[in-house]
């Protein structure tokens, strides 16, 4: 799965990055009537795409801290869990079989 996820990546990349060598003119970017900025359409694509990589990457930090938080806690029960139900030497009673005869 680690191998099919980087080749889609870098499937995109290529394909970002040829799409922005194809499409270099400068581009005025509007700022919905409160400014606009002058750039070439490469560095806005490009500034897309790390914005996009940025929020998908900040998406699986966020999932993986939670996932963090409940593998501590389910951690934590089990201990709990495992200190409640270990024997005790005062529960074990001595065992029933007789001692083996010794061997001649």
């Amino acid at each position: 799965m680690s191998i099919v996820r980087w080749v889609v990546g870098v499937v995109i990349f290529l394909t970002v990055l040829l799409l922005s060598f194809a499409n270099a003119d400068q581009v005025t970017l509007r700022f919905f009537g409160f400014g606009s900025w002058q750039a070439p359409l490469i560095f806005i694509v490009f500034c897309a795409f790390a914005l996009g990589v940025t929020c998908g990457l900040l998406a699986g930090v966020f999932r993986v801290a939670r996932l963090n938080r409940e593998l501590k806690k389910v951690r934590k029960e089990l201990l709990a869990y495992e200190k409640e139900t270990e024997p005790t030497a005062e529960s074990d009673p001595a065992p029933l079989l007789p001692p083996a005869p010794p061997i001649s």
